[in-house]
């Protein structure tokens, strides 16, 4: 029997906003991070949080352990079913996340 597994990109605005709220739930400031991890600059974590590009493998590393989680934890799979960000009720978010799913689906 040949049981195949499903193998999904990464998810990268729900990857960034998972290591947005990692960062913050660990209390560290931006510039503390940037400290403990070696960079010149704290602009590579604005891009991180923000979306527009993820750490390399190494700077993924190191922000793990900083953070004390996997780094399969930090990482979100992108699928065909719908993040739940909040439970509270927020038409305005919905609207969001629904034209957000079908930004995805169409790029399936």
């Amino acid at each position: 029997m040949n049981m195949q597994k499903d193998i999904y990109s990464i998810d990268i605005p729900m990857t960034s906003t998972k290591i947005r709220n990692s960062i913050a739930k660990s209390g560290l400031s931006i510039k503390e991070l940037q400290a403990k991890l070696k960079l010149s600059c704290p602009q590579p974590i604005y891009r991180w949080i923000s979306g527009q590009t993820l750490p390399s493998l190494d700077n993924m590393y190191m922000l793990s352990e900083i953070l004390g989680m996997h780094m399969e934890d930090l990482i979100l799979p992108r699928n065909n079913n719908m993040w739940v960000l909040r439970l509270q009720k927020n038409d305005e978010m919905n609207k969001r996340m629904q034209a957000y799913y079908k930004k995805v689906n169409a790029n399936v």
